[in-house]
């Protein structure tokens, strides 16, 4: 080899060397390239030749990946954001579908309740109107026209129960009264209404006004509802009048046995044997019964009239109450019953009618007495409220039946168990108490467990019973 051909080998060795070298650093870059790593760049060289020149084109080349594989990585990032949001609207109209189409059902479903409801308020045989908050009348039903005379059309957009149409024909005061119960307290109200009829006919209608209230508790309408009682108030008359002619007519001839029958007994004409003064017993007892139960027929006739006379004056109800207890001591001690007392000794003296406590107090503690077994307790309470004085009478007797406690008050009616163990009573004993109470703006109720004993409670104003003038007093 001559020394040309050496040098020209060398100077390729040296090439190659530097060849392998530089592809040796750039292999492993290019592997990571190929996994999507484009964070890596080759080295470059001081020395600019040929090699040099591409590896710096091999650094732009894996510059623009990298900005090509990012801007890719962007979009994917897109798409699948963007995927994921219709999978969401798609599950949405979905959600929308179901409940635009339960929406329907509930739609259908109402607008048939509706209709039923319309249907039957349109055919009730109740006078039934729907006023808004100031009482312009919005709806009436059919029973208007035939209640009133009024049609349809000449009833609504006027103001109900003014003289334009059927009312106006009670008091100021008791429309005053309507308006703060409906109005301002925004609660039922129910009265008696004398009402006229479209040619002048008086009518008395009993009535029920409800407001309907808002979500926020504000009155939005108001509905009434209304029944013509004329013929039901004429039969009660009529028959409260028969009551107490009857029951007049009774009391003469009653007298007059009582009259005779103690004449007899004292010995006025005559000695009687043993037998003829047990007849002379029986028929003073019943005679005492038969002017017990007329003196109840006519206190309620006068009640129902509301010709009865108030007339209250100072009582003490401590002192009160100890003297009717001791009135009844006689049957307390025959069934040796227990009685406690529990009167508040701060109780002031209030304005009462005597005669009208008495009736109250005698019938509820005769009941109590009458009712609880033999050896039982009988707990009497006197209690001073921020605005009433509460008067309680509790018992451990029979109790009343679960089942009849809603008719406890009314004329006439006697418990099953009560009338089991007691055939003698009139029934009529609450209905007159519970009146009385009532007249003097008070409230009675009861608690009661059959076979556990009951306990009623009356409450009282402050300011005691009001004066007023009747034509009778109660008996």
């Amino acid at each position: 080899m001559t020394w040309q051909d050496n040098i020209i080998y060398r100077v390729q060795k040296s090439m190659e060397d530097d060849l392998k070298k530089r592809l040796a650093e750039v292999c492993p870059v290019l592997q990571k390239v190929a996994t999507g790593d484009f964070s890596v760049r080759v080295d470059i060289p001081k020395v600019k030749d040929e090699m040099t020149e591409l590896l710096v084109l091999l650094n732009r080349m894996i510059d623009d990946l990298q900005e090509v594989s990012e801007k890719v990585k962007a979009q994917t990032s897109r798409i699948i954001t963007q995927k994921h949001a219709l999978e969401d609207q798609h599950k949405a109209f979905l959600n929308i579908l179901e409940d635009v189409s339960e929406e329907k059902v509930a739609s259908q479903n109402l607008a048939g309740d509706l209709e039923k409801f319309k249907l039957a308020v349109e055919n009730a045989s109740d006078h039934i109107v729907i006023t808004d908050k100031s009482g312009t009348i919005l709806y009436a039903n059919k029973a208007v026209e035939k209640t009133t005379g009024y049609s349809l059309e000449e009833v609504i957009g006027k103001k109900a129960g003014t003289k334009d149409l059927w009312g106006g024909q009670m008091g100021q005061a008791f429309y005053e009264k309507m308006w703060e119960t409906i109005g301002v307290k925004k609660e039922v109200f129910l009265g008696d209404f004398t009402n006229k009829k479209k040619w002048g006919e008086q009518y008395i209608a009993r009535a029920s006004i409800s407001p309907v209230l808002d979500k926020n508790g504000d009155v939005k309408f108001f509905v009434g509802i209304e029944r013509d009682v004329t013929m039901e108030k004429k039969v009660d008359q009529a028959k409260t009048e028969f009551v107490s002619i009857a029951s007049h007519q009774l009391r003469t001839p009653l007298s007059t046995i009582k009259w005779y029958v103690e004449l007899l007994q004292d010995g006025s004409v005559g000695p009687l044997n043993q037998e003829q003064k047990n007849f002379l017993h029986e028929i003073s007892i019943g005679n005492e019964r038969m002017v017990e139960f007329v003196n109840a027929l006519l206190n309620v006739s006068r009640i129902e009239v509301g010709s009865f006379v108030v007339e209250p004056e100072p009582v003490n109800l401590i002192e009160f109450m100890k003297d009717e207890v001791h009135g009844s001591k006689p049957q307390i001690d025959i069934k040796k019953l227990k009685i406690k007392t529990d009167f508040d000794p701060s109780l002031p003296i209030i304005n009462l009618d005597p005669k009208l406590m008495r009736i109250v107090v005698t019938n509820l503690l005769s009941n109590s007495v009458k009712y609880t077994p033999e050896g039982g307790t009988i707990t009497l309470g006197l209690k001073k409220q921020k605005n009433g004085i509460l008067f309680s009478i509790s018992d451990t007797g029979m109790g009343i039946p679960m089942g009849q406690q809603s008719k406890i008050f009314t004329k006439m009616f006697r418990a099953d168990n009560v009338k089991a163990a007691d055939t003698h009573g009139t029934g009529l004993g609450l209905y007159i108490v519970k009146s009385i109470v009532e007249e003097s703006h008070g409230k009675i109720w009861f608690e009661s467990k059959e076979n556990k004993g009951t306990t009623f409670y009356v409450t009282l104003p402050l300011g005691g019973m009001k004066k007023k003038t009747g034509s009778k007093k109660l008996n």
